[in-house]
């Protein structure tokens, strides 16, 4: 698939941005992350203090560790210095709409070494209690093609004609293989009907060396689904 220019992405994320400022209720989430980085702040995360972090984690943390040390060592610094970028951290971000109906992906490259996807999988199903829509929303990011932070997040409802929409449930969860940046949730899940059904998720990306910065960067994960349509994004708040 080609890659979405600065411009159409631009694009996507100012068509559904106004769409999803909203307040809302508190619903269930998860987060799942790996164990942090050390707390004593230190001036830089080295190779040695990533791997050290990845091997206290088991799953994915182990399955990073073993292709991260298939790197050469220059991709290996080049590796931490990314993940303990701020300017990389801020620029993480998708999104992308469509009908629920239909799953969509898309991308963007950062550089020729890092890449954010967004994904949509969009499941419906009709019977006498009307449309079941479920749509599954992950945002990734990637450094040599190899997955270092993903939120997912997951919105289902139920429409009806005449009746409106009903049963609407929502809950995200995060896995956090960074290393540089602790990411935590800035607050509880949220959900709502209107013209539609809107979950939030709210993002706090706290830096644990100095190289990282000092300023806290808070995102928030947003999907809304309608009868027909959905939009969902990833972006700085």
């Amino acid at each position: 698939m080609r890659t979405l220019t600065r411009a159409t992405r631009t694009g996507v994320l100012a068509a559904t941005a106004g769409a999803l400022l909203f307040t809302g209720v508190a619903a269930q989430g998860t987060a799942l992350a790996a164990p942090q980085a050390p707390k004593a702040p230190k001036a830089k995360l080295t190779v040695q203090d990533y791997r050290a972090f990845l091997k206290k984690g088991g799953g994915s943390s182990a399955k990073l560790l073993k292709s991260f040390d298939r790197l050469p060592q220059a991709k290996q610094q080049k590796f931490v210095g990314y993940l303990q970028s701020a300017a990389v951290q801020k620029a993480f971000d998708a999104g992308l709409g469509g009908y629920v109906t239909t799953s969509k992906r898309n991308w963007e490259d950062y550089n020729k070494d890092v890449r954010f996807t967004g994904d949509v999988r969009a499941v419906t199903r009709s019977d006498k209690a009307g449309r079941h829509t479920t749509l599954t929303f992950t945002a990734t990011e990637s450094i040599y093609n190899l997955p270092v932070i993903s939120h997912k997040s997951v919105l289902s409802y139920t429409y009806r004609p005449g009746v409106g929409y009903k049963s609407p449930k929502f809950k995200s969860s995060l896995t956090n293989l960074n290393g540089a940046f602790a990411v935590t949730r800035g607050a509880a899940d949220s959900v709502r009907t209107s013209s539609g059904v809107w979950g939030v998720a709210t993002w706090k990306y706290t830096p644990l060396y100095k190289s990282a910065g000092t300023t806290p960067i808070v995102k928030t994960q947003t999907t809304l689904g309608t009868s027909a349509k959905f939009s969902a994004r990833l972006a700085n708040r």
